[in-house]
This record gives C-alpha cells, structure tokens and sequence, in this order.
C-alpha cells in the first residue's frame, strides 16, 4: 500500500526533474542552433571569397596587401565579415587580422576547427585567383557573444526553474496540508464511528473529490443506520411477540406437570395447544426473517400462469383450514413476476380472508386488459374499519376484532405483502366495511 502523501510529493519530484530535463535538452538544441549558425556564417564567408578572389586577376587580388581591399571592398560588400577575423597569405606576401598565433596553428584545410572550451570557429581554405594563383585564406569566428547570449538564456531558464520550484512548493505543501487535514478527519472520524455512533460529515469541503468522498461516506452511514434500527427493530418485535407464545407453552408445561398425569383430557388439550402455539412461533419467525431480509431479495422474473399458482396455493391451504370455501374462476393469464414472492403475496391475502371470513364463502377472479392484470378477493367476513385501513400495513397492528383469541395472527401479514408489491411493482386497493366483508384488488402490470 501507498501513502498519497509520499506518492504526491514522488509525483512532484519526478515532474521538477523532468521539467529540469527539458530545459536541459532545450538549452542543448538552442546551444547546437547557435554552433551551426556560426558554421554557416563560416561557410558563406568562405564561399563569398573563393567567388571574389577566384574571378580577379593576381593585379586585382594582390590589392589586398597594397590599398586595404579586404575593408574597402569585401567587408562593404558582405557585411558577414565584419564579424570575421581573416588572414590571407600568398607567398611571402599576408594580410592578418589574427592576433592569436596558437588559432592560426590550429588551423586544418577545407575544415571547421573548434577551439578549446568552444571559443572560436577556425576554418581554412587555397583558393585559386583567375590566373589560378593559390591563396590561403583562414577565417576565425569568435564566438564570444553568442556564448554570452546561450549564458543569459540558460541563466533565465534556470532563474525560471528555481522560482517554478519554490511557488510549486509552497503550492504543493499548502495542498498536502489540506489533504493530509482532510484525510486526518476522515481517520479520526472512521475510529470513532460504531453502531452506537454513526455520525455524518457535515463539513464542505473545497475539494469536489472529498465531497465526493463525504456524500459516498454519509450514503454508507445511512444505510448502516438504517441495518442497525432494522436490527434492533427485529430484536425488539421479535422478543415482543415471541413472550406471549413462550408464556402459554410454559403454562401448559407446568400444567401438564401438575394435572397430565392424573387427567389426559388436560393432558391432550395443552399437548394440542403447545403444538399450536409452536406452529404459530414458526409462521412468526419466518415473517420476521422475510421483513428483515426484504430490501436484499433479488427478483428472479419469468412467466407464471396465475391461474396455477393460486389453484395450488388454495390447494395447499385448504388442507390447513379444510372449512373453507374457496371459489376461483379461473383464467389462463400470463405474468412476468417472481414465482416465489407471488406465492407469499397470495397465501398471505387469501390466508386474511380465511381467518377473517366467519367461514362464509371467499371469490377469487381476473380481469384483464391490455396494460394490466387484476386479481381480486372478495370475502363476507368481519371487515375492517376506516381506522383500521389506515394502520393495515404497520408491522404488528391488529384491529379490534381481529384481536379475537380464536383468530391466529402477529400482525405481520399485510406488511410482508406491502413489501412484496413494491419489490414486484404492483399495486393494491381494499375497500372493506365492518361486518360486511373486504375486496382485495391486486393489480400487475403487463410485460
């Protein structure tokens, strides 16, 4: 693992080394620019001679040591020489403006020659007149003035280094400042978090990265909260409801303790009721578990017949309450839902309207249309009323007649199926009224 404070400080390392590379190499091309522009003035100087001397007659040319050709004529006429020191010699007979003997002993023929520590350009060359009379010409470049101009330019750029060096810096330390802050906080805030302590940041930050970072992190603070209370929540409903089952078994055990064995009629009864109030147990636990695992449940779509589905279920159901009456107009209709959640949607309706139906006759039917499904359950029971509607789909709530001994029930029914509905994107309506019955309208949407 690396630590973003050494790998941003190696990143700007790295970058002042290679922006030092760079001017490196720029000083290298503008110093190489400046040698082969010498050398070019070189060569057209010595080209301007070879053409001037080799069109004049040995009269014209031996002008050069008698009346001072060389500033009359050649340096008038090309002002490149000006900037060249000459020496011109045929026989016995120089002209010369070279002071240094130890250049003119460096001189080689038709060559550039580079002087120690690259001070001068030395170039030698026979040029032959008209009448083809030999003279030696050498030419010295002093570069003095384009070393003094490659000095300014690399003091400028290493002038410009050295400041981009400092004010990154202090930019680069200031950022590393707030960062290292920033992810302090973080650090310090992340120590401190746990279940009982879920805090936000609520600071703004002025880098958009670490509001990004802020909004992820709160994001994962509300869903941990969220888990937690849903946690506490189960523990706390589950404990609630699970007392009164526990309490009624352990009272048939200690009634079977005292009386089982004299009296079987007392015997059977709190055998056939703790076996209830475990079947009851079971059915709550299973709700509990589906409400607190809801939100994670991964839909697996595929055609279902409706029709089938709740044909079976009735079937399944029927053997748990054989007194009731079930009547299902069946319909070959087509939804693309999960198979396993429409079951738990349907046995948990149909389920209410058994025990709530007084035993009366309960209608199941379809209505279709080219956008939707609707399945309906019409029972003639206890109904509910308009206050009970309201609470239908809290977790635990029971109306005031559906809180007869006789009718089994936690509570949790309706809140598995308004669950189920929002995973399946269905919807539903119940319209109920007290001693007259409830209609359930379930509505699929096609496709």
């Amino acid at each position: 693992m690396k630590s973003l404070k050494k790998s941003l400080k190696n990143s700007y390392i790295k970058l002042i080394l290679l922006f030092s590379i760079v001017i490196v190499i720029s000083l290298g091309f503008i110093g190489e620019y400046m040698l082969q522009k010498a050398k070019l003035q070189l060569n057209n100087a010595v080209g301007f001679l070879t053409y001037e001397i080799g069109n004049e007659t040995t009269n014209r040319t031996n002008e050069i040591y008698t009346k001072n050709l060389v500033n009359l004529d050649y340096k008038a006429e090309n002002p490149i020489l000006r900037d060249l020191e000459l020496r011109i010699q045929n026989n016995n007979k120089i002209y010369n403006e070279i002071s240094n003997k130890k250049l003119i002993a460096l001189a080689e023929n038709n060559k550039i020659i580079k002087s120690k520590n690259l001070e001068y350009l030395i170039y030698k060359k026979t040029i032959l007149n008209k009448d083809k009379v030999p003279y030696e010409v050498i030419i010295i470049k002093n570069l003095s003035k384009e070393k003094h101009f490659f000095l300014i330019i690399s003091e400028i750029f290493i002038f410009g280094l050295i400041i981009t060096i400092v004010i990154s810096g202090k930019f680069i330390l200031s950022f590393l400042k707030e960062i290292s802050y920033e992810l302090d906080n973080l650090e310090t805030i992340n120590e401190e978090i746990s279940l009982e302590n879920l805090k936000k940041i609520n600071r703004e930050n002025k880098f958009i990265e670490f509001n990004k970072i802020r909004d992820s992190y709160n994001k994962m603070i509300e869903r941990l909260d969220e888990q937690n209370k849903k946690q506490i929540e189960f523990i706390h409903n589950s404990s609630h409801e699970l007392k009164t089952p526990i309490f009624i078994i352990g009272s048939y055990i200690n009634l079977i303790k005292r009386w089982g064995g004299e009296d079987k009629n007392i015997l059977k009864e709190s055998i056939d009721s703790i076996d209830e109030e475990i079947k009851s147990m079971k059915t709550l636990v299973e709700k509990l578990l589906f409400m607190a695992k809801a939100n994670d449940i991964v839909i697996e779509k595929k055609e279902i017949e409706l029709s089938d589905l709740i044909f079976n279920l009735i079937f399944s159901l029927k053997k748990q309450y054989p007194e009731a009456i079930i009547n299902l107009n069946p319909q070959y209709i087509i939804v693309y839902s999960d198979e396993s959640l429409l079951k738990l949607l349907f046995r948990n309706i149909i389920e209410n309207s058994i025990k709530y139906g007084n035993k009366k006759p309960i209608d199941i039917y379809f209505e279709e249309n080219n956008k939707e499904v609707k399945v309906f359950v019409k029972d003639r029971g206890l109904g509910m009323s308009e206050e009970d509607l309201e609470h239908i789909y809290d977790r635990f709530y029971r109306g005031d007649k559906s809180r007869n001994k006789k009718i089994n029930g936690q509570g949790l029914g309706m809140s598995i199926v308004s669950k189920i509905l929002k995973l399946t994107e269905s919807t539903i309506k119940i319209k109920s009224e007290v001693n007259k019955g409830t209609a359930v309208e379930i509505d699929f949407r096609k496709g």
